[in-house]
Order: structure tokens, then sequence, then C-alpha cells
């Protein structure tokens, strides 16, 4: 639970301060087999559905199931295609595409749901919101779970969906995700280029929303924000689900942990957000330190006294600050005009 011996920042909004007071982060007490998780997965996911169908109405966005599903390893793994009913973008002919034929491609965004890699949908409320405020359409990814599915199977998961839709919905496109799905977006860039090839080109830009990069848990955000962050906690939570994730693959492997990935080149311009109090602040540093090392463009933005994911309430400033900022970025890289 959020240690109420500390209080909240008097720096941070009303609206914040009171989102943060309803939150709870309570250890997770249940055994993580398959069996129960998948049970307490689909009670979730019953109680949150009704919300995000009524988020989409609000905000005028249609939900429907992709074409494209793919098989990896025996598992069907689909998504959900999240499209602006009345969708308003334009090219903004003074942008620079990489390609002349990506100035008339369809812009798009291949999202990857948080949920630290055990929990969580494509029927994603922040996926949602991106569709929008960007107004362009978004593919969420139902992409395999664990403890059922085990590393690689998550990340083979996103790569073969993404590869899929580059293949059907064109090379104009933002690879995206938030917390456990940002790590598996870094993952789906590194598998990228070491299997380098013609079968899906790497995204015009990256969004690593409060990401979840070190499965080890090692960095002093880990230790400083517990107890401080309303919404995740890393003792009897988010290690155990890391555990359940990376299975036997050693917390230092690059792909399970992209705070250890190596960048041999820029990578595309890439946005990270996060909050002071987000226990996964320091990853987000690390991987915003590497990628510029490497000469990358980055973005990394850091507010005062917010949590992980707290943009997922836009009922403060805050939130809906990170969300406009999400929405500038994917508009810069995809080469469109602002909003009509």
């Amino acid at each position: 639970m959020l240690r109420r011996d500390l209080p909240l920042p008097l720096t941070i909004s009303p609206e914040a301060a009171q989102v943060a007071h309803q939150a709870e982060n309570a250890t997770h007490r249940w055994p993580l087999t398959p069996r129960i998780t998948a049970r307490l997965r689909a009670s979730g996911l019953r109680s949150r559905r009704d919300a995000v169908h009524r988020l989409a109405r609000t905000t005028g966005v249609d939900i429907t199931a992709s074409q494209i599903s793919v098989d990896v390893d025996g598992v069907a793994v689909t998504s959900l295609v999240l499209t602006p009913s009345t969708p308003r973008w334009t090219d903004d002919g003074g942008a620079d595409t990489p390609s002349p034929d990506l100035a008339s491609a369809q812009p798009w965004v291949f999202w990857i749901h948080g949920g630290g890699f055990c929990w969580g949908s494509a029927l994603d409320g922040a996926a949602v919101r991106l569709a929008a405020d960007l107004g362009v359409p978004v593919v969420s990814v139902e992409y395999p779970l664990a403890p059922e599915h085990p590393y690689p199977a998550g990340l083979d998961g996103c790569l073969a969906a993404y590869r899929a839709h580059v293949r059907a919905w064109g090379p104009r496109v933002v690879l995206g995700g938030q917390s456990a799905g940002a790590n598996l977006a870094l993952g789906v860039l590194q598998r990228l280029r070491s299997e380098a090839g013609d079968d899906g080109p790497e995204p015009l830009g990256l969004i690593a929303a409060t990401p979840f990069g070190d499965l080890a848990g090692r960095g002093d955000s880990y230790s400083a924000n517990e107890g401080r962050d309303p919404v995740v906690r890393w003792g009897g939570q988010q290690e155990r689900f890391a555990k359940a994730y990376r299975a036997d693959t050693p917390a230092t492997d690059p792909f399970v942990s992209p705070v250890h990935a190596r960048w041999d080149a820029p990578a595309p311009p890439t946005l990270l957000t996060s909050g002071t109090r987000d226990l996964f602040l320091s990853d987000a540093v690390q991987i915003a330190a590497a990628l510029r090392a490497a000469g990358g463009e980055v973005e990394l933005r850091i507010w005062e006294g917010m949590w992980h994911a707290f943009e997922n309430d836009a009922s403060s400033p805050e939130a809906r600050e990170c969300l406009r900022l999400r929405a500038d970025f994917g508009r810069a890289v995809l080469g469109l005009a602002g909003p009509a």
C-alpha cells in the first residue's frame, strides 16, 4: 500500500493528489499459477471492458478486430484496431520523411499494452486515448502472457504481429507501449536490428511510457520509490511478475531487460515518459542515456511527483500534458499536421 507516513508533494495538482489517494498498490498474494492467473485475468477484463468501451464512445474511437492474426508456436496472436470515427490528420507538406512513398502511406501506431507481462489486454485505455488524441488508427496487440507463456513468447508474438501489420498497413508507423509494453517495444526494436532484413522495417518513432526496463529491479528508484509510488510496488508484486515472465532467462539479458541493450546505431526518435515517484524511473533514465550515447534523438520527460503510468487517469493536468506530448510526438515523427 501507499505509505501514508510519506505525504504527497505539495507541488502536484489537487486532481493528481486525489487520484493518488484513491490508488492501491497492494502485494499480490495469489499463487502465479497458469490456472489461477488466467481466472483472475478474465475477471479483471470483465470489470475493465465496460470502462474502455465507454472511453471509446466518449472519445469517438471505433474498436474492431484486426483481420490479421499470426501463429507463434501454436498460439494465435490477434490484435484490435482502434480507429478514430473521424480521422483528424493531414500530411504536413514540410515534414522530412525518409522516403517518397511514406508521404502517401497510411500513418498508424502499433501499441503494446502494459500489465507486468501477466495482465492487461489489447482492450487498453491508453491505446484508445492515443488513437483519439493522434487521430490515426492504433493497432493494439493481444500478445501471449505469463505465466502460461513465459519469455520469449510475448516478445515473439509482438514481433510477429508488428511484421504482419507492417506488411499490410505499410511502414509509416510509430511503435509504442506502456510499462511492460514499453519493455516489449524496445525488445521488438532490438530484434528488428538483430534479425536484419526486409521483413518488417524499423518504425519512424518509438514511445516508451514509464518503461519496466530492469527485471532485476536494480535501479535507485526501485528502493527510493518503493511505497511512494501509489500504483505499483516491487516486493510481492512486480518482482513476482518479472520472475514469472523471464522464467529461467537471466534478468541481464537485453531482450528481457532493455536497460542492458547495446545500441550500436541511433534508434528512431524516441519519447520516454516517467515521474519522480515512478517505481521504474531509473529504467527510463538509463534507457534514455544509452539511446543518446548511440546518437539517437531522445526526449525524456519526467513529471514532478507523478507515479507509474499516471497518464492513465486523464483527470489531472499532469496527465493531460503527458497525453498531449505523446500525440505531438506522434504527429511529428509521422509527418502529420497538427489537429484541425
